[in-house]
């Protein structure tokens, strides 16, 4: 991407944010949007079809860090399960209003789609570097086409969880649903890693 498209891919992502923290993802509008972002709509549909991918974008580069630090945290399987846990739901507690003002009740699909491609992809890359973790197959699901399904299952649990805790006021600490989500997470996913 030249520099003058990064530009104004930055410009857009900070403010539709902006206006996503200050009113619902429902009543912004594309014109709002590239108008915030000093942009014209030819240009704003030239980057993304909707404010929500937009949005989605922009949350994910965020989330990219936490996804980051799992990969890169040392220590346990359950150590770096909790490490990666509480930098989500730190970036979520940190943007807590713009993931409200993007739920209608759920989560706007690209945002849920987001979020559930970023986990997964996480999780699918640590069965990748630990393989004996995941439990012997069961059928006729085996190596990658299983490991994706535990990856999409863990993934759709964690964002299950967040809608959860969002529409519930977000009460509790990060670090607190952190430990509870990892409470529910089936311990085979840590042993022996």
């Amino acid at each position: 991407m030249d520099p003058r498209q990064a530009r104004t891919q930055r410009s857009l992502h900070s403010s539709v944010v902006e206006l996503i923290e200050r009113m619902p993802l429902a009543d912004v509008s594309v014109t709002d949007a590239a108008r915030a972002a000093g942009v014209s709509r030819d240009t704003f549909y030239r980057h993304a079809p909707s404010v929500a991918d937009v949005l989605a974008a922009a949350l994910g580069e965020e989330l990219d860090e936490a996804a980051t630090e799992f990969a890169t945290a040392r220590g346990t399987g359950r150590e770096r399960f909790e490490t990666a846990e509480r930098a989500l739901f730190a970036h979520i507690a940190h943007r807590r209003g713009v993931y409200l003002h993007a739920m209608s009740p759920r989560l706007a699909s690209p945002v849920r789609v987001m979020l559930l491609e970023r986990i997964e992809v996480s999780l699918r890359e640590y069965l990748a570097e630990h393989p004996e973790v995941a439990p012997e197959p069961q059928g006729a699901l085996t190596g990658d086409a299983l490991y994706d399904l535990y990856a999409a299952y863990g993934a759709a649990g964690t964002v299950g969880a967040i809608e959860h805790w969002l529409v519930g006021g977000a009460e509790g600490h990060p670090d607190a649903v952190a430990r509870g989500v990892l409470a529910v997470t089936a311990p085979w996913w840590w042993r022996g890693a």
